[in-house]
């Protein structure tokens, strides 16, 4: 629930440290989980390189007693917090993929976000959430490496269902007593993270989000968090692709108003740079992702959708296609029949816009 692997806790007492923290974990103050959780994050060989990394560009030796990359994490975070912080954010940031970017009106660096704006911020991205069935639930947490500053904001998820045994009578085959187990829904809500890094050098905002609407939310409240104006960064449409990445071929579910709805194109960004782009064109795309197209989709950057639209009753089909951070191209094809299925799965949001394909 926390995102800590408790079992990761060692010492004398690992054994009862560890019980204690999973029999508590649901009455943890947020404060402490956070930190157990970035904690846990750099414990990884490379969370340890760039710690020790972070350590030698300020001077400060954070190995402590030993190398092993628990003790290195515990040790910054304990004696080194800047060196931690910093170490931390250059993680995060290393692994952010499925970005949008935007400029704002010039690169004039804003100042530091006061308690109270933060506070704000939270509120204002908890009734968005709440507005989408993801529960009110906001909290923002601040890093800074150098000119950047990092922003992860933890958020509720839609509500799951799976099945769970609890205490009930289940009969068994060749069991000479009854079995106390039944079935039961178990409905809980997840807890997910965004992220958004402002580069103060470049005046640049780069958000990490799920949906075009969330994007667009966090465009809005980051503008006015960092430069008081809300459209600080932009009002254009935004376009994210993140819901194909996340739900695949149930993007195409049905959709009111619409015959059908086929994905038949993609163009990704290799998750390393220098090697280009890969495009997929198909009346059907999804059998030719085999396994190493799928990472490649999950690990690399989706830059373009290509959707084929049908209308009931009508033969011919028109293509639109989806590009970030904002492009949304079409045929003649009036808005109003499409715009719908791209606002609902995510995909688009913000005031509308036209290209001819």
């Amino acid at each position: 629930m926390l995102g800590l692997d408790v079992g990761a806790v060692r010492g004398e007492d690992d054994a009862m440290v560890g019980l204690w923290l999973a029999e508590r974990a649901g009455v943890l103050p947020m404060a402490l989980a956070d930190d157990l959780e970035r904690i846990d994050q750099l414990t990884s060989d490379r969370g340890a390189s760039t710690l020790i990394e972070s350590g030698a560009r300020a001077g400060v030796d954070v190995c402590g007693l030993g190398l092993d990359p628990l003790e290195v994490a515990v040790h910054a975070f304990l004696d080194h917090g800047d060196v931690f912080e910093a170490a931390h954010c250059r993680q995060v940031v290393a692994a952010l993929r499925g970005t949008t970017e935007f400029g704002g009106r010039s690169a004039v660096a804003a100042p530091t976000p006061t308690l109270a704006g933060m506070q704000a911020l939270e509120a204002q991205m908890g009734q968005h959430f709440e507005a989408r069935a993801r529960s009110p639930h906001c909290r923002v947490a601040m890093g800074r490496d150098a000119e950047r500053m990092v922003f992860t904001i933890a958020r509720g998820a839609l509500v799951r269902a799976d099945e769970a045994l609890e205490g009930g009578v289940m009969v068994v085959r060749d069991s000479a007593v009854p079995v106390y187990m039944t079935e039961h829904a178990l409905r809980y809500r997840p807890q997910r993270r965004d992220v958004v890094v402002y580069d103060s050098a470049s005046g640049q905002l780069r958000i990490r989000a799920g949906d075009a609407a969330s994007v667009q939310a966090y465009r809005r409240a980051f503008g006015h968090l960092l430069h008081a104006d809300a459209e600080w960064f932009g009002n254009d449409p935004v376009v994210s692709l993140e819901p194909l990445v996340r739900l695949g071929r149930a993007i195409e579910e049905p959709t009111p108003g619409l015959a059908e709805v086929r994905v038949v194109g993609l163009i990704v960004r290799y998750p390393q740079g220098d090697r280009g782009t890969v495009a997929i064109d198909s009346d059907d795309i999804w059998p030719f992702l085999n396994n190493r197209m799928r990472s490649t989709l999950a690990d690399g950057e989706l830059l373009e959708a290509s959707f084929r639209i049908y209308r009931p009753g009508i033969a011919a089909s028109t293509l639109v296609r989806a590009r970030v951070p904002n492009r949304v191209e079409y045929g003649k094809l009036d808005d109003t029949l499409f715009r719908p299925y791209l606002e609902a799965r995510g995909i688009l949001a913000g005031p509308a816009s036209r290209v001819d394909a």
